[in-house]
């Protein structure tokens, strides 16, 4: 495919110079399971480290601003790096993007200096844990609860139905703040950290490949976890959703800060 149809000098230019860095960067001969099954830790590691060099470059997100690990580049150089990066045969970067716009718009600064900046820079992976079993993509319906004690938040609950074929540093989770308010009012969605005592992950074979599983037992996350108000969860859930429904992914603009 030529893709420096009607692009100036500059942009070529441009283009030649990430092809060049890809090819001396991009890993040779990974391991990828055609059934979309969870990556093999040797594996695991080589994507990663791919990814930080990425990051590195801010190319993961160049159309991010740099402050917060993107590239602050044009939108024609972001295709540029697109373009070239979508000719590799790589599995995906193993990142679930979505909730990076949601925090940017609900999170304080602090959050997004802790969650997003290392994330576009490649340095961790964040999974979407918002489904259950009993409740399936009706949020309102959720079980898994994150109940106030003292300074810190308890959660108990299963997630299901997730695909990370990367093992998780963060889990995006979905859970009832306050189980005495109304269905609506009543979630709220913190950014869990995968490693804390009391997280369990277990691999479910499918026909078709796999799916993860989440089981959170009295799961102590500190308070300046929750991202938004603790009622905000739906709101910001809702807005999450409408993008997946539309098959475009969230992107951050400035206006969205």
């Amino acid at each position: 495919m030529d893709f420096d149809e009607g692009q100036s000098e500059e942009q070529r230019a441009f283009r030649w110079a990430v092809r060049a860095w890809l090819e001396q960067n991009t890993p040779a001969q990974v391991a990828v399971p055609a059934d979309g099954s969870p990556l093999d830790q040797d594996t695991q590691v080589t994507i990663k480290e791919f990814r930080r060099k990425l990051g590195a470059q801010g190319w993961l997100a160049p159309n991010y601003p740099r402050e917060y690990g993107g590239g602050g580049l044009s939108p024609a150089a972001a295709a540029i790096i697109q373009q070239e990066l979508s000719q590799l045969r790589l599995p995906t970067m193993g990142d679930n993007y979505r909730w990076i716009p949601a925090v940017m718009s609900w999170g304080t600064e602090e959050q997004k200096q802790r969650y997003v900046l290392p994330c576009l820079r490649g340095e961790t992976i964040t999974w979407q844990a918002f489904n259950e079993t009993s409740s399936g993509s009706d949020f309102a319906s959720v079980s898994t609860q994150a109940i106030w004690d003292g300074d810190d938040y308890v959660i108990n609950g299963e997630k299901n139905f997730i695909t990370g074929r990367f093992d998780p540093d963060y889990l995006w989770t979905l859970a009832v703040t306050d189980p005495d308010l109304p269905r609506h009012e009543n979630l709220g969605l913190l950014m869990v950290d995968a490693t804390l005592p009391g997280i369990s992950i277990k691999t479910l074979r499918l026909l078709a490949g796999s799916e993860r599983k989440l089981l959170l037992e009295n799961v102590r996350v500190p308070g300046d976890c929750l991202v938004g108000h603790p009622g905000q969860g739906w709101e910001i859930a809702q807005g999450i959703l409408e993008s997946e429904r539309s098959g475009l992914p969230a992107r951050y603009t400035q206006e969205d800060s």
